[in-house]
């Protein structure tokens, strides 16, 4: 067995730009096969670049495992070993990353004066020796006990000492700053460490001179963001925000770091000012990358909604209070660039369609599976304007053979509209068995459709403006595909991960977004967000469509038009 490296990161990289996990997954594996089974050179440099190929799209589990191969077979470097221990910490096996942190530390400290790379390697590691102690404090709370603050100091200490020693080192510096700060929120004792304002502005001068001369990188804006934060500078936050997430280096692995970082250390949320500013549109660029993804329940999305139109109304003062000329009505562009605006209005819309997303369950508990919300005309005109429940036949169903909830048991929660609310439904007006459409179109009682309509016209009015019961398109989607519903019948979730378009064949349409138990009944969406399907099952070996040979890993949704036009055939009021 052979591998050209170059051939295999070229054809790795091509399966990560589509997020083919499982495309990337089966030449890992044949790349371990051959590290284990050959005693051939292999190229270190090109053993880097494939770790952090598999770090830029944040697998992790993978990325440790083809390290560990690589290390225990003696293909490795400083390098190696420093990408090795990030992966344990991203896959929470924090004990061993800084076991491997201490000893990678260790061997660099002796040479790094002598050796270049020792010396990149070591200041890493130090590093990520203070994430894992951050990561510590972060998993046990605002707590008082030894161990718990023990962890933060050390973590401060980790990046003080490499900023203090050289800084140019922003990245350990604004660390120090974020957690100097979250120290002093929490109660912990900071004396004796610097002034975290202080250390904000000397990074952020840093940075402002280095964009003069042309010379910032990607990461330094978000540093330069993030000090601003510090230093309670909002406007300047969103602006060295806005361009870091749209630069071309920026991919999923960098931004869901700064968005761990917001949340977690900076406690930023959609009730705070700040927050309210800059964590949508840090989300809305995510969601955008291949790879990216974002979990956002149902309490956080309606604290965000509320927050929209005031969010709206302090970018604009911040555009009118930093003297950014309007240009045809385009100051928001202006702030965020045209292309990160564009995407937050995108993002924006989503938490829209979130409103139409129904839990289904038998009790408040926990959900079995997931339903949502269509005027009735949208599906057969005979329905007019009753509110309508969709979701699938083994989801709800009278037949026993289903295996599914009875209508009469079936307990219907809207978490974006008022998680506090519970409906009823009094039958199923039409269904599709799961061996054809697996679709199920329910009717509310009449008390619940008259609450219903009650709370849909309000929040309408106050939280979701283009609230518009799920539109559906007319044409099969051609590019990426979107689901939010409950998994695991948990909170609400959006599911952008991987969500490439895999073939159609009316009326299947099979994609790899993922889903998890409770997802079944899920609204399909296309990048427009405009309704194209019932999400209804996925298999790690489903055919494949349109005449095809073999199977492959799959998620299969239901042409919505396919359920509408066999609904309008069958149906009679």
């Amino acid at each position: 067995m052979e591998i050209d490296t170059q051939t295999f990161i070229r054809n790795l990289d091509s399966k990560l730009k589509i997020f083919d996990k499982a495309g990337a997954t089966a030449l890992c594996q044949e790349l371990i096969v051959f590290l284990f089974a050959s005693s051939e050179v292999f190229p270190l440099n090109d053993a880097r670049k494939i770790l952090q190929l598999l770090r830029r799209k944040r697998m992790f589990a993978l990325m440790s495992k083809v390290a560990d191969a690589c290390i225990n077979t003696g293909r490795t470097s400083y390098a190696i070993r420093k990408l090795y221990s990030q992966s344990l910490i991203d896959t929470g096996h924090l004990v061993a990353a800084k076991a491997v942190l201490h000893e990678l530390i260790s061997d660099t400290e002796q040479v790094r004066l002598n050796d270049k790379d020792a010396l990149v390697e070591n200041i890493e590691a130090k590093g990520l020796l203070g994430r894992v102690y951050k990561q510590l404090y972060v998993t046990v709370g605002n707590s008082n006990n030894t161990h718990s603050i023990k962890s933060i100091k050390d973590a401060i200490t980790c990046y003080l000492d490499v900023y203090t020693s050289d800084n140019t080192h922003l990245w350990h510096g604004i660390n120090a700053v974020a957690l100097i700060n979250r120290a002093k929120i929490d109660g912990v004792d900071v004396s004796g460490y610097p002034d975290h304002h202080s250390l904000a502005e000397a990074i952020l001068l840093v940075i402002e001179e280095k964009r003069l001369e042309q010379q910032a990188f990607y990461w330094d804006f978000a540093t330069a963001s993030e000090a601003c934060i510090a230093l309670n500078r909002p406007g300047d936050a969103l602006e060295w925000l806005s361009g870091y997430a749209r630069m071309p280096e920026c991919d999923a692995f960098e931004l869901g770091s700064t968005l761990r970082q917001f949340e977690e250390i900076w406690q930023l949320g959609m009730n705070k000012e700040i927050g309210n500013l800059l964590l949508p549109i840090l989300r809305a660029e995510l969601l955008q990358k291949e790879g990216g993804a974002v979990i956002i329940d149902g309490e956080a999305l309606m604290q965000q909604k509320k927050n929209e139109s005031s969010a709206t109304e302090g970018y604009k003062k911040l555009i009118k209070d930093t003297s950014i000329p309007d240009e045809n009505g385009k100051r928001l562009e202006k702030v965020f660039g045209d292309d990160s605006f564009k995407t937050y209005k995108w993002y924006m819309k989503g938490a829209d369609r979130c409103a139409a997303v129904a839990r289904i369950g038998i009790d408040s508990a926990k959900g079995f599976g997931t339903g949502f919300l269509m005027r009735g005309r949208g599906l057969c005109d005979a329905l007019g304007e009753e509110l309508i429940l969709v979701t699938n036949a083994h989801v709800i169903s009278g037949d026993p053979q289903e295996k599914a909830i009875h209508p009469n048991e079936a307990l219907i929660i809207f978490e974006a509209l008022d998680r506090d609310a519970e409906f009823r439904l009094s039958e199923i007006i039409w269904s599709s068995s799961s061996s054809d459409l697996d679709a199920a179109i329910c009717r509310f009682s009449k008390e619940d459709q008259a609450k219903l309509e009650k709370l849909t016209e309000e929040k309408k009015v106050k939280l979701f403006p283009a609230f518009e019961h799920l539109p559906i398109v007319d044409e099969p989607p051609s590019q990426r595909i979107y689901l939010i519903g409950h998994p695991n019948g948990g909170t609400l979730q959006l599911s952008f991960q991987d969500n490439v378009l895999l073939d159609i064949e009316i009326p299947f349409i099979h994609y790899r977004t993922p889903t998890e138990g409770g997802s079944s009944g899920s609204p399909v969406f296309n990048q427009q967000w405009d309704l194209i399907g019932l999400h209804h099952a996925g298999d790690e070996k489903m055919p494949r469509l349109n005449g095809k040979q073999g199977l492959y890993e799959a998620n299969e949704g239901i042409w919505i038009q396919s359920v509408r036009q066999k609904m309008c055939q069958q149906i009679t009021i």
